[in-house]
C-alpha cells in the first residue's frame, strides 16, 4: 500500500500553489515533501504532522472519511483522512493562482483510492 499511495501522489504533481504535502500512516509518518523554496521543510513537516494528529481528535467515533482545512494568513492546509487511519495533508499557497480544483480532486481521489 505505502508504494501506492506515494505513486498515487507523485502522479498528480505538480499543482500549482502546493507547498508541501505529507502522507501519514496510522503508527507513523510515511513520506513528506516541500515543494517550495519559501518554506522550511522542517516547519512544513511539523506543520503538516501536528494538524494531522490534531484533525484525527476530530474524527467521529466510528472512523469514517473526513476533510479537514486550517485557513491561515498565507496558506491553507488541507487534510483528507481515510477511515483506515491514513491521511494526505496539502500545505496550499492561499492565494489565487493556486489550483483549487486540482488540490480538491486529488483530496477525493485520495479518500476514494482502496485500502490494501
Amino acid at each position: 500500500m505505502n508504494n501506492a499511495l506515494e505513486t498515487f501522489l507523485s502522479s498528480r504533481l505538480p499543482i500549482g500553489g502546493l507547498v508541501a504535502y505529507s502522507i501519514h500512516l496510522p503508527d507513523r509518518v510515511l513520506e513528506v515533501q516541500c515543494l517550495s523554496k519559501s518554506f522550511y521543510p522542517s516547519a512544513a513537516e511539523d506543520m503538516l504532522t501536528g494538524l494531522v494528529y490534531a484533525g484525527q481528535t476530530l474524527l467521529p467515533a466510528n472512523q469514517q472519511a473526513a476533510h479537514y482545512c486550517w485557513v491561515f494568513d498565507c496558506i491553507r492546509v488541507y487534510v483528507a483522512a481515510r477511515s483506515d487511519g491514513t491521511s494526505l495533508a496539502l500545505l496550499v499557497e492561499n492565494n489565487p493562482g493556486a489550483e483549487m480544483d486540482r488540490i480538491k480532486d486529488t483530496l477525493t481521489a485520495f479518500i476514494e483510492q482502496p485500502s490494501s
